[in-house]
């Protein structure tokens, strides 16, 4: 989810560790907070390589 829900583009497609992004992934993918975290970083700030990295594409 972008910071400002009003801006399109590049910051939609981002995650961070931002607590409301991490409960997107959570919610979105059905992991851990933990596992949302480690999947964050080691994926990189892509949210689709984040989803793709939990097996959720």
């Amino acid at each position: 989810m972008a910071d400002d829900p009003k801006k399109q583009g590049r910051d939609r497609k981002l995650a961070s560790t931002q607590e409301h992004e991490v409960a997107y992934i959570m919610k979105a993918a059905g992991v851990t907070r933990q596992k949302a975290l480690e999947a964050i970083r080691e994926a990189g700030p892509s949210r689709e390589k984040v989803m793709q990295y939990l097996g959720k594409q």
